[in-house]
């Protein structure tokens, strides 16, 4: 019996694509938690800028709260120029409010990626878009209305979350993601950590969960430098 092959939608973010088999499963949804400052916008940034240069895909940034030109602002600070990309519709970026409806949200995003011919689309943080909904089995109704959406549209994404600390949380975590159930509605996870310690073990990457997908388990190093995120080999 013949496999059938999966089709990968590659970051080519060094070292992350070897820890599950070639990147990202085609067309899945895939959410990113973290706490602050452990690389969340900036895995993003480069999966989106790798996309147009490396792959020849055109992408789609969704901000909740960053404003597009602060994003532009720290985009620049790793030689990353989006707003040329912007402007050429190579790589839309576009702000929302989070009072925003779901419905506005999926009209702009089946006509943007209809217009643009995108491949790729991030959204950041989704934890703020679903704060106006009253109770989690709205936000559960909601997400997974969008994440539906997401799957007809053909595209990958990475949906970044806050994450939820605990009193004794570490390097290693011990937090949730505030949007509960998106953890179970995607495709793919991976977590973000950082000590704020510096030094070597300073930050680490853990993919739990990425179906059809034979990943790295435990979690491994990573950097942050002028170029952007660097996995570090195991």
């Amino acid at each position: 019996m013949s496999l059938v092959k999966i089709e990968r939608c590659p970051t080519g973010i060094p070292g992350f694509d070897e820890l599950c088999e070639g990147g990202f499963v085609r067309n899945s949804v895939n959410t990113l938690i973290g706490g602050p400052g452990t690389g969340k916008s900036t895995f993003l940034m480069q999966f989106l800028w790798n996309g147009v240069n490396m792959f020849d895909e055109n992408g789609l940034y969704i901000s909740f709260e960053p404003d597009i030109e602060s994003i532009f602002g720290d985009a620049l600070s790793y030689g990353w120029d989006f707003s040329n990309f912007d402007a050429k519709g190579k790589c839309k970026f576009i702000k929302f409010s989070p009072k925003t409806s779901v419905s506005e949200v999926k009209q702009q995003l089946m006509k943007i990626v209809s217009k643009n011919d995108v491949k790729r689309v991030c959204f950041d943080p989704i934890s703020i878009f679903c704060m106006y909904f009253s109770n989690e089995v709205l936000i559960r109704e909601n997400v997974f209305e969008l994440v539906s959406l997401l799957k007809r549209l053909k595209v990958t994404v990475v949906i970044s979350d806050e994450v939820v600390e605990l009193a004794n949380e570490n390097i290693l975590g011990d937090g949730y993601a505030k949007t509960s159930s998106l953890g179970f509605l995607s495709d793919g996870l991976i977590n973000l950590y950082s000590s704020g310690l510096g030094g070597e073990t300073d930050r680490a990457i853990r993919i739990a969960k990425m179906r059809r997908t034979n990943h790295t388990r435990g979690p491994v190093p990573f950097s942050i430098n002028s170029k952007g995120i660097v996995i570090k080999k195991k």
